[in-house]
């Protein structure tokens, strides 16, 4: 299993801020290696601004090149590089490196609440056993920061297990279909 790689690094962060390299990120991360000619294919954009953004990416150390999966030795097949990454906004002192890890955090939740935007209108099209598997919960409890901080370690824990199995038993024909999960889990007072 790989750490999780904690970005406090302004110029690293911005290499991931921009949305389509964000969006090439996500394919990547979750459909696995492939050609940034797919990539163009796939979100419908010019192959020199797909191989300029996957070259940033890059070097900033979110993917990294697969070349023992390309069929020949001008294909250039990109992957995600292994292991999660994270970071806080809380990181970044100066106003200029808090502006970009806002706009970071900003564009983050707004790509998840179209994904669930978009889960929303389609869901019927899914098998009923899909649409049973998913869920959406609020929960309101009374913590302490200490035992969110805990509820937060047994969660990413359980993630990391069902991860780590699921590529252990990868199979084409398993059954398994990509999972988008996200949850935000914080403090709130009553409105005054």
């Amino acid at each position: 299993m790989s750490e999780t790689r904690r970005i406090t690094d302004p110029e690293t962060l911005k290499g991931l801020a921009h949305p389509l390299r964000r969006q090439l990120f996500r394919q990547l991360a979750q459909f696995g290696p492939t050609t940034g000619a797919v990539l163009a294919k796939r979100l419908g954009a010019d192959a020199g601004q797909i191989a300029y953004h996957l070259r940033e990416l890059a070097r900033h150390g979110f993917l990294e090149e697969a070349p023992e999966l390309a069929r020949n030795r001008r294909e250039r097949v990109y992957r995600a590089a292994p292991g999660a990454f994270s970071f806080s906004q809380r990181d970044f002192d100066s106003p200029e490196a808090r502006a970009i890890a806002d706009a970071a955090k900003a564009q983050m939740v707004n790509e998840q609440l179209e994904r669930l935007a978009v889960w929303e209108r389609g869901a019927d099209e899914w098998p009923e056993a899909w649409q049973q598997a998913m869920t959406s919960s609020e929960s309101y409890l009374r913590l302490s920061a200490e035992e969110l901080a805990g509820l937060c370690d047994e969660l990413h824990t359980v993630l990391r297990r069902y991860r780590d199995a699921a590529r252990q038993d990868a199979r084409p024909d398993d059954g398994r279909e990509h999972v988008f999960l996200f949850f935000h889990a914080f403090p709130e007072r009553p409105e005054s």
